[in-house]
């Protein structure tokens, strides 16, 4: 026969691993927690599974895009989670957006399926106050880091953007 005290224990060590097991579940597997503003920790960040390929994007960024800048003719646009679900004229911390370059056919003009750059924009809580805190990345199609941190060849065209937190191409509301 079991006693009142004996069935509460019970369903309390039962409710416990029924708790453990959900929180188990609940976090994603192989999850990591966004990097400092360091360009090597960003890129295995942003390329673990499921990778910023399968993250959404803008309306105005469906599609594959002509693009003027000196990394890729061509470009997707992937962004994350928090940047997507933000509202306001200003992206919160934790913010990432991936700008996926592509070569262009000599003879078509029509995209390569040749990636030649990644351009990253990600907000970091503290890092660069006067530029709204984002911190830069460019890496090579291959993934090498080619530079990092307050880049002046990014700014260059990213400060048209300052009243819209950076962001071009796109109204943030």
């Amino acid at each position: 026969m079991t006693t009142s005290c004996q069935r509460v224990v019970r369903w309390g060590g039962s409710a416990v691993l029924c708790a453990l097991l959900l929180w188990t579940w609940a976090a994603p597997l192989g999850a990591m927690e966004p990097p400092a503003a360091d360009a090597q920790a960003l890129w295995n960040y942003i390329t673990q599974e499921p990778n910023f390929r399968k993250w959404g994007t803008w309306q105005e960024f469906q599609k594959l895009r002509r693009s003027t800048s000196p990394f890729g003719f061509y470009v997707k646009i992937y962004i994350n989670d928090v940047a997507l679900q933000a509202k306001g004229t200003t992206l919160p911390p934790g913010s990432i957006l991936v700008r996926e370059g592509f070569g262009m056919n000599s003879n078509t003009y029509a995209p390569s399926d040749q990636i030649i750059a990644y351009t990253v924009m990600y907000k970091v809580k503290g890092f660069n106050p006067k530029g709204n805190d984002w911190f830069w990345v460019h890496y090579s199609g291959t993934g090498k880091v080619m530079q990092s941190g307050v880049v002046d060849q990014c700014l260059k065209c990213h400060n048209t953007a300052r009243d819209n937190d950076f962001v071009l191409d796109h109204r943030l509301r």
